[in-house]
């Protein structure tokens, strides 16, 4: 079984990006919670930026962006200059995505690079 850790240091001159999208449309719920919302997600944001660098090291380009996760991980990606995308694949949204996340699933039919799923 080969970790994160280890593919990376077997690839020296790999350059990693993390990209982390905060979904907007969770600030917009008009129910009084958004602010504590938006509190927990810095909070979640700042601990995996954390975990990023204990775990992948602190060469790591971490990207931190706020939209809509499916436009802005798409604009994020027709920046940048990769050469294989690697992504999670699970999702709890909707009964279509039930073996496959629609962010990875929508990925995966648009993607002009390789992508690795990861479960």
């Amino acid at each position: 079984m080969v970790t994160v850790a280890g593919f990376l240091s077997s690839v020296k001159d790999a350059n990693v990006s993390v990209l982390h999208v905060i979904d907007e449309s969770m600030y917009y719920a008009a129910t009084g919670a958004e602010v504590a919302i938006g509190s927990q997600m810095e909070s979640e944001n700042k601990q995996l930026k954390e975990m990023v660098t204990i775990y992948l090291g602190k060469n790591i380009h971490y990207i931190e962006e706020s939209g809509v996760p499916r436009i802005k991980i798409t604009e994020v990606l027709n920046t940048l200059n990769y050469d294989l995308l690697v992504i999670g694949s699970h999702s709890t949204h909707g009964l279509g995505s039930r073996l496959m996340g629609g962010m990875a699933e929508h990925l995966m039919h648009n993607s002009t690079k390789p992508v690795l799923f990861i479960p």
